[in-house]
C-alpha cells in the first residue's frame, strides 16, 4: 500500500488538475466524502462493517481492513457500498476549519450536511482573505444553507469556542497535512477545546498537530476517533505516534485516475520496491513522480513468500549461519537459529562461543552448534575467523551479534569478520551493532560494501548515530532512511510501526504486531525470521521488511493464544507457521 508525504501528495494533486480535475471538483469530492463517512460513524456503522454485519468479499474497503485483511487500498471504492440511507438524522455537528484547503474540504462538509437535516456550526480560526480560492468559495456558500458560522474575524477564539456548544461530532479541518511544527494561536485553542469534549472526533485528511511526513505528534494534538484522509494514506498515519491519533483510518481516492499509479519499478531485482507514480504524466511538466514508500500489508507479502514444489528438499530451502551467544546468554543465539528453522530455511548452524557450546546444543537439537575456540565469548583469534570461513561456503545468510555482550574482544572479532560475512547477506544485530559503533559506526560499514541488514531498536540506533532516542522518536521514518544512506545498508529501526529503509530512500512501515512483543528476546527471533528469508533467495530489502511483518503476525498470534501479559520469545517462535499461513490466505482470498 503506498504511502505520501505531504509533498508527494501536493504533486500528486497538482497532477491530477493538469488532467483535467479542478481543484473545486476535488474539494467537493472530498468534503461529500467526510460528510458520509461521518454520518455513517454517528449511524453506528464502524470501518470494515455495513448495517447487517462485516463487509465482505468485493465491497469497499478500509485501511484497516486493507491491513488486517490484505485489501489493497488502491482497489477501495468505498461508494460501491449497496448500503441503506444512514438512518440518522438531527444531529448536532461542529467544524472547526483553518485557513487552508483543509477549512475548505471542512465547509463542504458542512454543507452536505446541513442539507441532510444536522445541526451544523463551523468555527472558523483564521481570516477570509487568507483562504484559497476554492476554500473561499465553499465559505461563501455556506450563507445559502442553516449552518451558523462563527469566525475569529469578528470574534474571539474563546466567543467561538463558547458558541458551538456540545456537539454530537466534531470535525477536525483545522490544519490538514499543511501543518507545520506545533499547532499556533488560536489553532491551539480550537484542538484543546475539542479534546475536552465528549463527543467523537472526526479528522479531515489527518489530525490537527500530527506530521503527515514523520507522525510526530505536537502539542496540542488532536486525537480522532476516525480519520478520512484524501488521496493517499498518509507516512505519518502509519508511523507512530502519528498513527495511535489517527483512530480507524479510511482512505478516499477523490476520483483519481485510476492509472494514477501506474506501475512499481524494479531495483536489483527487487519488485518490492518504489514505485513510480504519475507515468501516464511523463513528458509533461514535471514527469513522473517517483513514491518510495509503503506500507506492509498482505497483498505485498503473499507473493514474496518461498514456495516449495512436490520434490522439494532442505538443501533447497536455504542454510543460515547463526554467530552468536556467549556464557550467560545463550538464549539469544537459540532464539536466532530456531526462529531461522522455523521461518523455513532447510539449515542453520549456530556457531558459538566453545564454553557456551553445551547449554546451546542441549536446547534445540534440530540446529548444529559448532564451537568458535574455547572461552565464553568470541576472541579474535584466527582459528575462530577460520572457522567463520569454512562455515560461511554453504551458508545463504548469516546473523551476526545477538547475546555477543560488549567488550574490546567481541570489537575485535567483528573488525576481522565483517569483510569475511559481506559476501553474503548478513544481519548485524544487539551486540554486534555496539562493537560496530566502536569501530566507527555507519560510515565504517558502508566502506566494506557488503551487503548488510541492520536491525537496531531506537536505543542501540542512538548509540549507532549519537542521536538522542526522543530526536530518533521524533522521526522514525526520516531516521531509519537516513541510517540506510549513511551505512549503505538496509536499515529496520524497531518498534511500534517498524521503519525499514534502504540506501536510496526506499521505506517499508510496518502494520503488523503490538505492544504485547516487548519482551527479552523478541529481537533475535526477528533476526532469524530475516535470515531465513534471505537464505531462501529473497533479496535482502524484501527480506528485511517481509521478516518484520511476518515476525509481527506472529506476534499476533501468540497473543490470540496467551493473551496481551506475559508472551515469551519463545512464544513468537512457535507461532511463525501460523502467522505464514495467515499470509498465505489472506493472499489467496483477495486473489479470488
Amino acid at each position: 500500500m503506498i504511502i505520501v508525504s505531504a509533498a508527494e501528495m501536493r504533486q500528486l494533486d497538482n497532477m491530477v488538475q493538469r488532467l483535467g480535475v479542478s481543484a473545486l471538483i476535488l474539494m467537493e469530492n472530498a468534503g461529500r466524502a467526510l460528510a458520509d463517512h461521518c454520518e455513517r460513524w454517528l449511524a453506528g456503522i464502524r470501518p470494515g462493517t455495513l448495517e447487517n454485519g462485516p463487509s465482505a468479499q468485493g465491497q469497499a474497503v478500509t485501511v484497516q481492513q486493507a491491513l488486517v485483511q490484505g485489501v489493497p487500498v488502491e482497489k477501495s471504492v468505498l461508494e460501491k457500498i449497496p448500503v441503506r440511507e444512514v438512518p440518522v438524522r438531527g444531529k448536532n455537528i461542529v467544524v472547526l476549519a483553518g485557513q487552508g484547503q483543509n477549512g475548505g474540504d471542512g465547509f463542504c462538509a458542512a454543507r452536505h450536511l446541513a442539507a441532510r437535516g444536522h445541526h451544523v456550526k463551523v468555527g472558523f480560526f483564521g481570516k477570509q482573505d487568507r483562504l484559497p480560492h476554492e476554500a473561499h468559495l465553499n465559505y461563501q456558500m455556506l450563507a445559502s444553507y442553516p449552518v451558523e458560522v462563527f469566525s475569529c474575524e469578528s470574534m474571539s477564539p474563546q466567543e467561538v469556542l463558547d458558541a458551538l456548544g456540545n456537539p454530537d461530532l466534531i470535525i477536525d479541518a483545522l490544519l490538514g497535512i499543511g501543518g507545520q511544527g506545533g499547532p499556533r494561536f488560536p489553532m491551539d485553542m480550537a484542538i484543546r477545546w475539542a479534546t475536552s469534549q465528549i463527543a467523537q472526533v472526526v479528522a479531515c485528511d489527518i489530525p490537527s498537530g500530527v506530521s503527515a511526513d514523520t507522525g510526530y505528534a505536537y502539542d496540542p494534538c488532536i486525537q480522532a476517533d476516525l480519520t478520512i484522509t484524501m488521496g493517499f494514506a498518509k507516512i505519518g498515519l502509519l508511523s507512530y505516534p502519528g498513527r495511535m491519533y489517527a483512530g480507524h483510518l479510511i482512505v478516499e481516492n477523490l476520483a483519481f485516475p485510476p492509472d494514477l499509479v501506474a506501475r512499481y519499478c524494479a531495483e536489483d531485482g527487487d519488485s518490492s520496491q518504489g514505485g513510480l507514480v504519475g507515468e501516464a504524466m511523463e513528458g509533461q511538466r514535471n514527469g513522473p513522480i517517483k513514491i518510495l514508500a509503503k506500507a506492509a500489508t498482505f497483498v505485498e507479502a503473499g507473493p514474496l513468500l518461498p514456495s516449495r514444489r512436490g520434490n522439494h528438499h532442505k538443501g533447497m530451502s536455504g542454510h543460515v549461519l547463526v554467530i552468536a551467544g556467549s556464557v550467560g546468554m545463550a538464549g539469544a543465539a537459540v532464539l536466532s537459529a530456531k526462529s531461522a528453522l522455523r521461518s523455513g530455511a532447510g539449515t542453520v548452524t549456530l556457531l558459538c562461543p566453545g564454553e557456551a557450546y553445551s547449554v546451546c546444543a542441549s536446547m534445540v537439537p534440530e540446529v548444529m552448534v559448532v564451537p568458535c575456540g574455547s572461552s565464553g565469548v568470541f576472541y579474535p583469534e584466527q582459528e575462530c575467523i577460520d572457522l567463520v570461513w569454512r562455515n560461511l561456503e554453504k551458508a545463504g545468510a548469516v546473523v551476526i551479534g545477538p547475546g555477543w555482550g560488549r567488550g574490546d574482544f567481541q570489537t575485535g572479532f567483528l573488525k576481522e569478520i565483517l569483510p569475511v560475512v559481506s559476501k553474503k547477506i548478513c544481519v548485524v544485530d544487539a551486540d554486534a551493532l555496539f562493537a560496530l559503533k566502536q569501530l566507527g559506526g555507519l560510515s565504517y560499514l558502508a566502506g566494506i560494501q557488503g551487503n548488510f541488514i541492520l536491525t537496531p531498536h531506537p536505543g542501540e540506533m542512538s548509540v549507532l548515530t549519537g542521536v538522542s532516542v526522543e530526536e530518533i522518536e521524533r522521526d522514525r521514518p526520516g531516521c531509519a532512511r537516513e541510517a540506510a544512506r549513511q551505512s549503505s545498508s538496509i536499515v529496520c529501526l524497531k518498534g511500534a510501526g517498524t521503519c525499514t529503509a534502504g540506501p536510496s530512500g526506499k521505506l517499508f512501515v510496518n502494520t503488523s504486531g503490538g505492544p504485547y512483543m516487548a519482551t527479552a528476546g523478541s529481537g533475535d527471533v526477528l533476526t532469524g525470521v530475516i535470515a531465513a528469508l534471505a537464505a531462501q533467495g529473497l533479496p535482502s530489502y524484501s527480506s528485511a521488511w517481509l521478516g518484520v511483518f511476518w515476525h509481527g503476525l506472529a506476534g499476533e498470534a501468540a497473543l490470540r493464544r496467551k493473551g496481551s501479559h506475559g508472551i515469551l520469545a519463545g512464544d513468537i517462535t512457535e507461532c511463525l507457521p501460523e502467522a505464514r499461513a495467515l499470509i498465505e490466505q489472506q493472499f489467496d482470498r483477495f486473489q479470488k
